[in-house]
Order: C-alpha cells, then sequence, then structure tokens
C-alpha cells in the first residue's frame, strides 16, 4: 500500500518553518502539523539558502 503524496502551499511551509524555529522543536511541530521531519527539515534548508521565496 502506497501513500499519497501530499503537496502542501508556500505559505503552509514558510509558517511551518517560522513555527519550527519558534518552538525550538522540529519533532514536535511535525507530529502537530502531521508532516514529516524530514520534509519540514527539507524546507528549513531551503529557506536558509533561499529566504522566502523557497
Amino acid at each position: 500500500m502506497s501513500k499519497r503524496k501530499r503537496n502542501y502551499t508556500t505559505e503552509f511551509k514558510q509558517k511551518a518553518v517560522e513555527l519550527s524555529y519558534a518552538r525550538g522543536s522540529i519533532s514536535q511541530v511535525c507530529r502537530e502539523l502531521d508532516v514529516p521531519t524530514s520534509v519540514l527539515g527539507r524546507w528549513r534548508k531551503e529557506s536558509n539558502e533561499y529566504g522566502k521565496n523557497s
């Protein structure tokens, strides 16, 4: 059984990244938003490299 790929809006990604920095815990935010930790980690990295337009 394969999982269906989820598409996230740019606004959702930005808010998730901001929330993870504000709380200081990626894993807690991932549980609350039902997002894999690897995905949020990638969003944070992209945010650092490319700024808010990533």
